[in-house]
């Protein structure tokens, strides 16, 4: 998959930077202060964000060139106004308030902001740490207009009312829903003793960004005329003539979607921290998710720099196939997604032969199926010449899987990827890898000298299987990686073994991404030392296995 979830979460702070020399009084202007004492004043020191969002640059150019703040002075009991809502814009000219000509907060006319260049009143003067308090709080959120702050009855910074979060559900053949970037910055409480010191806030993007993607490596044969099925309650609902990707799950009002949502942010000024809380009405829930529109799965390699091929089209998707989606609710348990779909195989030497595939299913893993804030998803999905659909009547009992022509017919099952930095393949059972790191901007690549793991799955429910080491007497559970000589398909795999053994770990202590845990027992690990292409089998039976293929580069 792509993940994309590795998992990854970015932060990136502006700085506030403030000194002093000497007992500084707040809200005095600058004639009556000494040149010994310091303005509080904001500089532009931070680290580009990384793939966590698809913002990249300068701090500036992540947060659009604003962001507002609210900074209170006091103790633990009676706190007052610093900044007020004041608004930071992004400014070229030293000033004292702004020494590095990064941020600027001073103003008395009308500063514009934004890369749509709106305009905004100024009623901003300069401020200087006052030595007689004990502490400042201070947050932030960007853009400007999406956030309205609360204080408590001490006058302490309580919450947020953040406005204008959107997300992508449902399948859009029309106009875009807008998604713009929402930031939201870690509460920072300063004490007395660190006036003088760099203040950093650290911005989450509070969207998230996923991607779903098919392709397919079947020789001889196109797919075409691919539809997805939908899920109800726990029962599977038969494909409509929709083309787009459906990720479904047996919980009800997994996914949640909105073109105008609002959301609370409650902070905690002991750690300090805050929650962050969607408002339901804002919402639309479902236990469907769609991505793009398919009409068929031109693409053969999950590195297709063609977005359409490889993930689909619709309205709400990126240019780099991405869609912005509401993240998962804070307190919902990840559960497995899962997919299901019908194709159909035309021949390649023009003979217009068809072969209709019914039903072929996979699941992801739960522990990579909760969507986080600030954080990239990319599932993909390899058809192959393995798959666990059947080209008969699934009524008639038909068996499952795609069967080659060849003197020597092998069965096998088919694949399919998952993306925070894993890659799912769905056989039966379906089985997931996972390296850190792995999401690059044309897909998923896996690299040497970095631990991949692997678990193994229910293919319709995506529940883990314990796995255990090869011995001399093969059994259900037991895995075993190998290093192929060159490059070999499932299918190729069923009609000659492989033979050179990579060096392999049953997982001894709990494993935990993307926030959810794999339970010891239930992951293998093993660290490709050379390039190549690697082969995990697993044992459905003491002489049946199916496998996996990974390209290490």
């Amino acid at each position: 998959m792509k993940t994309k979830q590795i998992l990854m979460l970015a932060l990136f702070g502006t700085v506030l930077v403030g000194c002093s020399e000497s007992d500084l009084v707040s809200d005095a202007t600058n004639s009556e202060l000494s040149q010994n004492e310091m303005a509080i004043n904001f500089a532009g020191g931070a680290n580009k964000m990384t793939r966590a969002t698809s913002n990249t640059g300068t701090v500036a150019e992540m947060l659009d060139g604003q962001f507002k703040i609210y900074g209170v002075k006091g103790a633990s009991t009676t706190f007052n106004d610093v900044f007020k809502n004041y608004i930071l814009w992004n400014a070229t000219i030293a000033t004292t308030s702004n020494p590095d000509g990064d941020w600027e907060y001073v103003g008395t006319t009308e500063q514009e902001y934004g890369s749509d260049g709106q305009k905004i009143g100024q009623n901003q003067t300069i401020k200087y740490w006052d030595y007689s308090t004990s502490e400042y709080h201070f947050v932030a959120g960007s853009p400007v207009a999406n956030f309205t702050y609360t204080k408590n009855a001490n006058g302490d910074i309580a919450s947020a009312e953040v406005t204008g979060l959107a997300g992508h559900l449902n399948p859009n053949t029309g106009t875009a829903i807008t998604t713009n970037p929402v930031y939201i910055a870690d509460p920072v409480k300063v004490a007395k003793a660190n006036y003088n010191q760099d203040v950093t806030f650290n911005f989450k993007r509070q969207q998230t960004f996923v991607r779903v993607g098919i392709f397919e490596t079947i020789p001889g044969y196109s797919i075409s005329d691919i539809k997805f099925y939908t899920m109800s309650g726990t029962n599977w609902v038969a494909p409509s003539a929709n083309k787009n990707i459906v990720l479904a799950s047996k919980t009800a009002n997994y996914f949640q979607g909105a073109t105008n949502g609002k959301a609370i942010v409650t902070y905690d000024w002991t750690t300090p921290s805050y929650t962050f809380d969607y408002e339901q009405d804002g919402l639309t829930q479902a236990q469907n998710w769609y991505g793009g529109a398919m009409t068929g799965v031109p693409a053969t390699t999950s590195t297709e720099t063609d977005v359409d091929d490889l993930y689909g089209t619709d309205a709400d998707m990126a240019a780099t196939g991405y869609f912005t989606v509401i993240p998962m609710k804070s307190a919902a348990e990840a559960q497995p997604m899962l997919i299901k779909c019908d194709y159909t195989l035309t021949a390649e030497d023009g003979n217009g032969e068809t072969i209709k595939v019914t039903g072929a299913t996979a699941a992801i893993p739960a522990a990579f199926c909760k969507w986080n804030p600030n954080t990239s998803y990319t599932y993909l999905f390899k058809i192959s010449d393995n798959t666990n659909g059947t080209t008969g009547n699934p009524d008639d009992n038909d068996p499952e899987g795609l069967f080659p022509i060849t003197f020597d017919a092998a069965v096998i099952a088919e694949q399919s990827g998952t993306e925070q930095g894993t890659i799912t393949t769905v056989t039966t059972p379906s089985i997931t890898t996972y390296q850190q790191g792995s999401v690059t901007a044309e897909g998923i690549k896996y690299t040497t000298n970095k631990a991949i793991y692997v678990t193994a799955q229910n293919d319709e429910t995506g529940a883990l299987y314990p796995l255990s080491a090869l011995t001399s007497t093969p059994a259900l559970g037991m895995v075993q990686v190998y290093q192929l000589a060159g490059e070999m398909t499932e299918a190729d795999l069923q009609l000659t073994a492989p033979t050179t053994t990579v060096t392999t770990t049953i997982g001894a202590a709990d494993f935990v991404i993307n926030g959810q845990t794999v339970a010891a027992g239930n992951y293998m690990t093993f660290t490709p030392n050379t390039a190549g292409y690697y082969a995990v089998r697993y044992y459905t039976a003491a002489n049946a296995s199916t496998y996996k293929v990974i390209k290490v580069e």
